[in-house]
């Protein structure tokens, strides 16, 4: 059971709060009790203070008051940091002054209304690698209740050469699908778990604290692709309605699927973090997150292209 219909996806994004609820507990239970460790040895070393369970849940609060708020602000400027390298080497499709750049636009701009929402930036990255992702800018809100950030559309110059017009209009089909589904935004809440237990298995051997920080991580990522596969089988469905073209969409998922399995010239999400972009397919090798498997945040592209054929059956004919 996909989990696709309306409640379906309902369902989804409560198991993805509620197992990345899990994993921002325990990475700030970590980091308090740390603290609380540190200012009971610093207590013992200057006094005679016994180690009692009072004094355990003293330093517990006093750590909790000394460390959450420099956690929360550390995982909010991480996110803010992974947005900025996300869009650092972009450029708006628009400076190019090219007859691709005009049609680009032109099918934001035609999407835009189809789907009812703003439009968004649309920017190029240098990449020969064809990717495609969206996010939000580092001066949005990390997270927010209402839709207040500036999305953004970032294709890559390998995907403008590799597709074809109908194909890059189904993938900024599938884009816009997110936006109009408010995935970007939801997916920004299900991200400060996953920093979160993401800063305590750092890349930093100095700072790593492993295994917990690495089991927490993968509980962050399980409870992002608890989520975050069920919107992309439903932003396909939203590009193929608005298109009414599922073969383009399954050509270019073919295609992007078959140049990332090789190994790509640019790594565009070289750790978790980078899951502050919701792609259009997983960018990192057949290793990395987001390649299947439970921590996966897609699902398999044969379970996307079978959704394809059944949108092309179900089809009305003209």
């Amino acid at each position: 059971m996909r989990l696709t219909s309306p409640v379906g996806l309902l369902v989804r994004a409560l198991l993805g709060a509620c197992v990345s609820g899990l994993a921002l507990l325990g990475s700030a239970y970590t980091v308090v009790a740390f603290a609380a460790a540190v200012v009971l040895v610093v207590v013992t070393e200057v006094g005679p203070v016994a180690l009692t369970e009072s004094n355990v849940l003293w330093a517990l609060g006093l750590g909790s008051v000394l460390v959450l708020p420099c956690f929360a602000f550390v995982v909010a400027h991480a996110i803010r940091l992974e947005r900025r390298r996300l869009l650092e080497t972009t450029v708006p499709v628009a400076a190019t002054d090219s007859e691709t750049a005009r049609t680009l636009e032109a099918t934001a701009t035609r999407l835009a209304a189809q789907f009812d929402v703003s439009k968004p930036a649309i920017r190029l990255h240098p990449a020969e690698t064809p990717v495609a992702y969206t996010t939000y800018r580092p001066t949005d809100p990390v997270v927010a209740i209402r839709r207040t950030g500036s999305p953004v559309v970032v294709v890559s110059k390998g995907l403008v050469r590799t597709l074809s017009n109908e194909e890059r209009e189904a993938v900024l089909a599938h884009e816009f699908g997110h936006l109009a589904n408010d995935d970007l935004q939801l997916t920004s809440w299900l991200l400060v778990p996953l920093f979160a237990a993401d800063f305590l298995d750092d890349n930093d051997d100095e700072w790593r604290v492993d295994p917990l920080g690495w089991v927490l991580t993968s509980v962050g990522l399980v409870g992002v692709g608890v989520f975050s596969r069920g919107r992309e089988l439903a932003a396909d469905r939203a590009a193929v309605e608005a298109t009414g073209n599922p073969g383009a969409l399954a050509s270019a998922l073919e295609t992007l699927h078959d140049r990332r399995t090789r190994r790509p010239t640019t790594d565009l999400r070289a750790s978790a973090r980078t899951t502050n972009a919701i792609n259009v397919l997983p960018t990192l090798g057949d290793s990395g997150p987001g390649t299947g498997g439970l921590r996966g945040t897609h699902p398999p592209l044969e379970a996307r292209l079978e959704q394809c054929r059944s949108l092309a059956v179900d089809a009305p004919e003209e």
